[in-house]
């Protein structure tokens, strides 16, 4: 495991609410690291804009101080690396030509701190040096000077040993740097990156889920193939993989530690949830971890457990929008309230208490990734404010309302100016919201839309957002309202694949084409 030598606080705004979401990230990490930073800052695009800012590097403690220009997490990590893989000394010379060839009271450019992590080899330094009248001693013991090595020994005596040190500093460019001078002046960084593209110094890490180490000597990564366990166990001249010793465990999941994992008996489960996290899409990838996360407070999550958590994700909500649970407590409220209530009313209510009593009652938890529901329950359920949640609640009865039909996405569905919650849904129908937007009547579908609500489609078939979690309308793909209202009774028992057949049949008719 590499030293961290850079903490770095990352954040990035939700460009729809104007929320602003914040990390820590220690580095030099590995990709699943970054990727969990990210996925907490709600950034689903490794190239979008990041604010990075470093606020603690242990070997070049002035970086916390400069302007860094624009630079990216993977060129930090990327210096993390190069840092953190140098002998002490290298890293006393790195601080030194930086110190003197890069001026860390202007905008910093990544290129130049990368570049000048290589060929530190050929700079000399020298130690317990550290100050000019120490440098002028080490001169004339080492007749390192051709002016005083022609001085007569016996005058030599004579020499200002300080003003001899400040004289050779100022001619060889060189600093002190912790006790130690290193002569920086003829250092020139070479163009090994261009800005634009990282040096490849290794193979890209094969994506896993877990890492086990087998007898200290080797790593196999989860999923693994039958063959490849077959093999690392025949290797360490054992039957099974079962019976291998294993030394460490390497989790891509942070809530998943090496606690969790027993011993070798545990293989077969572990590579069957490490199976199941490979084919999770990126939404899938962050519930899960909300789903741990929440967990967090049981004694002791076995694999089983964390099998049935993964097995069972659909069964979960998720709201990514919320840092907090009284951010949620607000967003819980403007769903259920008018469409045309104003929400900057709610801009100001303090709700710490009211806020962990609905999260109480809807046995949900707030995360480092969201707000997560409880197994089998949705997140903006109605709940009673006092006890269990025992008695029916009354809810909006949507069977005999008429509601427009529109086409949207290639569907037939159901279009209401309100909100629909999860009580009101009949059996059968998927509910999403509509986003208002600017130039066009609807921006975009989405699971749920909080600010700029501009309707609610009924579905009788769910929607795969995919790895966007939404999809973005325009002009020929928004909402085409048919002219006409249908019950969600009728809509369910409507066939709207014979009436399209039906349709185009007249309309062949009345434009003369032949009918087969």
């Amino acid at each position: 495991m590499e030293e961290k030598i850079m903490t770095l606080e990352l954040s990035a705004e939700d460009p729809a609410s104007g929320r602003y979401y914040y990390v820590s990230l220690e580095l030099p990490a590995e990709g699943y690291e970054i990727l969990d930073a990210l996925q907490k800052i709600r950034v689903n695009d490794r190239d979008a804009y990041i604010e990075a800012d470093v606020y603690r590097c242990k070997i070049l403690p002035e970086l916390c101080e400069c302007r860094l220009d624009s630079p990216t997490v993977d060129e930090l990590n990327f210096l993390a690396k190069r840092l953190a893989g140098m002998p002490e000394e290298q890293r006393l010379i790195y601080r030194a030509v930086v110190s003197r060839n890069v001026d860390m009271d202007d905008l910093v450019s990544m290129k130049d701190l990368i570049n000048s992590t290589y060929d530190l080899d050929g700079v000399m330094i020298a130690s317990n040096v550290g100050t000019d009248e120490q440098l002028g001693a080490f001169i004339i013991e080492n007749d390192l000077n051709e002016d005083i090595s022609a001085i007569p020994e016996q005058s030599l005596y004579l020499l200002n040993k300080k003003e001899a040190g400040r004289m050779q500093r100022e001619n060889d460019g060189g600093v002190f740097v912790d006790g130690h001078y290193v002569v920086a002046g003829d250092y020139k960084a070479p163009e090994i990156y261009d800005g634009k593209t990282l040096p490849s110094e290794e193979p890209p890490a094969e994506w896993f889920a877990f890492r086990l180490q087998i007898a200290d000597d080797e790593w196999i990564n989860l999923p693994a193939t039958a063959e490849k366990a077959a093999e690392t166990a025949h290797r360490h001249h054992v039957n099974t993989i079962e019976e291998c010793e294993c030394t460490g465990f390497e989790s891509s999941v942070p809530q998943i530690t090496e606690s969790n994992f027993r011993d070798m008996e545990d293989f077969k489960d572990f590579n069957r949830l490490a199976q199941i996290m490979l084919h999770m899409p990126p939404a899938g990838q962050v519930k899960f971890k909300a789903v741990l996360a929440a967990e967090a407070h049981l004694p002791h999550l076995n694999v089983q457990r964390l099998l049935d958590d993964a097995e069972h994700l659909d069964e979960y909500e998720l709201s990514v929008y919320s840092n907090n649970k009284e951010q949620f407590f607000k967003e819980y409220l403007q769903m259920h309230l008018d469409t045309k209530f104003d929400a900057k009313w709610l801009s100001s209510i303090a709700a710490w208490d009211d806020s962990k009593r609905l999260l109480d009652r809807l046995g949900a938890a707030a995360t480092d990734y969201g707000i997560i529901s409880a197994r089998g329950r949705s997140l903006f359920e109605l709940v009673p404010y006092d006890g269990q949640q025992t008695r029916e609640l009354a809810a909006k009865n949507l069977t005999d309302e008429k509601l427009e039909v529109v086409e949207v996405l290639g569907q037939t569905a159901l279009f209401t100016n309100g909100r629909v919650v999860e009580q009101e849904l009949p059996e059968g129908l998927y509910k999403y919201d509509l986003r208002e937007g600017e130039d066009i009547c609807f921006s975009s579908i989405e699971p749920h839309v909080l600010v700029n609500h501009g309707g609610t489609v009924l579905l009788k078939a769910p929607l795969d957002f995919g790895d966007a979690g939404y999809f973005v309308f325009d002009d020929d793909s928004s909402p085409n309202f048919l002219g006409y209202r249908l019950t969600p009774k009728e809509f369910m028992e409507t066939d709207f694949t014979e009436q399209e057949e039906e349709d185009t049949s007249i309309e062949q008719e009345d434009s003369g084409g032949m009918q087969l």
